[in-house]
């Protein structure tokens, strides 16, 4: 008897609301400040925090294995082959052991008194997404940035809804989202690998599963906003469309693949979703100088949409991208001017 109640103390002990997972690629000068955002003893023992290092070539093994070495109930690193940031949740999502999964880049942090929140909540309701709200800050000033006043204005806190309540209403991305673990395994979808822009695979793979999410409104997530080389600089984007188009199609397909057996109200979802990155491909395009033949490639895009995923299509809400259409891409060169004047910011 008293070895079967050793075993379940031994069992509970390893049970953890809450898997964090931090991709990790060459984050020496973040990720101790990433780490130490999660050392709270209200929290500690509900968490997990897996430090994926994808192949880094600097320090960043050394300080996961620190945090590892003190708090090793806590914190675990994971080395692994470089293969891009899809690929660290991929592996996070495969080790996780908690009841919910979130991702938290290592060059990012969260606040802890929001994140001690974040986690009571997680304990004390059984949504499958909870939403919480996060903050832009200016690696610079160090100051946060007004890029979302109201990510959630449509949207009652600390309420339970159904999940078809809030669709049209908002889109919940990756840094607010915490999604039950099951839910995301059972998609059973690998997270395209050495790709950028790889984070709305995050969202749509478990929306097909969801019936419930919570809402809070703590600023959980501290996004760091203006590092050298970030895929947001619209530079980054012009270099890398072929991988945004490549999440595009990936979208795009898994819209298809859902239809049979989805919801009504989570297949509109990732539709709009969808058309959300449709319209963010078409940015890019304008984002160009003329006489690039991105007109073609905009032109042509648009219909593949139009006669191959119509709902997806009409979802586009963009006055640009409407505007196009109705002159059938001839004011094209004028978006391009239009764009001009902020082509340093996306």
């Amino acid at each position: 008897m008293r070895r079967i109640l050793l075993v379940e103390v031994r069992r509970r002990m390893n049970e953890k609301i809450l898997t964090i997972t931090i991709p990790s690629y060459n984050v020496e000068a973040y990720l101790e400040d990433c780490l130490e955002s999660f050392v709270n003893s209200e929290v500690m023992d509900d968490i997990e925090v897996l430090i994926v290092n994808d192949g880094s070539g600097d320090r960043t093994e050394e300080i996961a294995r620190r945090y590892e070495s003190k708090y090793p109930n806590t914190y675990r690193l994971i080395n692994k082959e470089n293969g891009g940031h899809g690929s660290t949740i991929n592996t996070g999502a495969a080790e996780a052991k908690g009841k919910y999964f979130k991702v938290v880049d290592g060059d990012d942090w969260v606040d802890t008194r929001s994140f001690i929140r974040l986690v009571k909540v997680l304990k004390e309701i059984d949504a499958d997404i909870v939403a919480s709200n996060y903050t832009w800050i200016n690696h610079t000033t160090k100051m946060p940035e007004e890029r979302q006043e109201h990510p959630f204005e449509k949207i009652e806190y600390n309420r339970m809804y159904n999940f078809e309540e809030i669709v049209g209403k908002t889109i919940i991305d990756m840094h607010a989202t915490t999604v039950k673990t099951e839910l995301y395994r059972k998609a059973g979808e690998q997270i395209d690998e050495h790709t950028f822009y790889v984070d709305v695979e995050f969202i749509a793979f478990p929306i097909p599963y969801v019936q419930t999410v919570y809402f809070i409104e703590d600023h959980v997530y501290q996004y760091r906003l203006g590092l050298p080389g970030q895929s947001m600089s619209i530079q980054k984007m012009q270099k890398n469309l072929k991988n945004h188009l490549k999440v595009l199609m990936r979208l795009n397909q898994y819209c298809n693949k859902i239809e049979k057996f989805a919801p009504e109200a989570n297949l509109e979802y990732i539709r709009e979703l969808t058309a959300t990155i449709l319209t963010s491909q078409m940015k890019i395009y304008i984002s160009f100088p003329l006489r690039n033949g991105m007109r073609k490639k905009a032109m042509k895009l648009d219909a593949y949409f139009y006669h191959k995923n119509r709902a997806v299509y009409e979802k586009v809400k963009n006055p640009a991208v409407l505007f196009l259409r109705k002159t059938r891409y001839a004011a094209f060169p004028l978006a391009v001017l239009a764009f001009k004047g902020r082509r340093n910011s996306y």
